[in-house]
């Protein structure tokens, strides 16, 4: 069998957990390849057996770019696929959004795999609740849901397994906050990013790494979260000089009042055995 892998990005920890996955797919004897989503297309897609599609968690749910590049897929029928992604202390919908959009598709989803990870945001301490994720006992759990996919791919061809079932949340309110943060009103109430010239090298950087090719450095001034930009704000992260330049006080304010939600979530699994801490809450803020 041959199976590829469509991760949101080059880089980060879907990426790591991607590799994980194309260990346990190998270690079962099959062929894995990893691919990311600005390189993959329909026609590449179908000359694999299964695909599965990663992403990290944005806003409660999954990226603007991979939505679209779902839906402009072409139509799949009897094709299976799988998807992963990592997430701070809240996944959201994102496997639900994914999963829909997939099976709109015709495509059959098998299975999913969701895990912890660090969150590093520029509004956000430097300390997370998240640190140290995904842990060891994560990246095994990825190896072995690798291992295991292909064989769950040809029970439910026999109809020895029936399809996961993804449920939409709804009625909280990081929901309701999801529903609400549209990449209009995003655009219209997160910070501008603007390139300071004086300090930038163009070393391409930023606009080689852009999930959306959202960066034009060749422009006169040069061109930041044009149409498209999904609001990651990994180019600001990313940038050696410190060219990119926001002001992120705002979302600072308002990023206490969600840490502490966050931390809550977290308690509640760490008591359920799902989340291993390897901070000092109190030491976050």
């Amino acid at each position: 069998m041959r199976i590829i892998l469509v991760v949101f990005s080059q880089t980060g920890n879907t990426k790591k957990i991607a590799r994980r996955i194309q260990k346990g797919i190998q270690k079962s004897g099959h062929s894995c390849e990893i691919t990311s989503l600005k390189e993959a297309s329909s026609r590449q897609l179908n000359r694999f057996d299964i695909f599965g599609i990663g992403c990290p968690t944005f806003f409660y749910r999954e990226p603007v770019n991979v939505r679209d590049f779902i839906r402009a897929i072409d139509e799949m029928p009897d094709k299976h696929a799988f998807i992963f992604c990592t997430h701070g202390s809240i996944m959201g919908n994102t496997l639900y959004y994914m999963a829909d959009e997939l099976q709109k598709k015709g495509l059959s989803v098998i299975g999913s795999f969701d895990t912890y990870a660090d969150t590093s945001l520029q509004f956000y301490p430097e300390i997370m609740h998240t640190t140290g994720h995904p842990d060891e006992i994560e990246l095994d759990a990825a190896e072995k849901f690798g291992e295991v996919i292909v064989d769950v791919s040809a029970q439910v061809r026999r109809g020895e397994r029936a399809l996961p079932s993804f449920a939409l949340t709804e009625d909280t309110w990081w929901a309701r906050t999801s529903e609400k943060l549209t990449p209009d009103i995003l655009r219209k109430y997160t910070p501008t990013l603007t390139i300071n010239t004086t300090l930038c090298t163009e070393c391409m950087l930023c606009q080689d790494n852009c999930p959306v090719d959202a960066i034009n450095l060749d422009a006169r001034p040069p061109e930041i979260q044009r149409e498209g930009c999904i609001f990651c704000w990994f180019c600001e992260k990313i940038c050696p000089a410190g060219a990119i330049e926001a002001d992120w006080s705002m979302m600072r304010d308002q990023s206490r009042r969600n840490l502490v939600k966050y931390i809550e979530i977290l308690k509640e699994a760490e008591e359920q055995g799902t989340f291993r801490p390897y901070v000092d809450y109190e030491k976050i803020f």
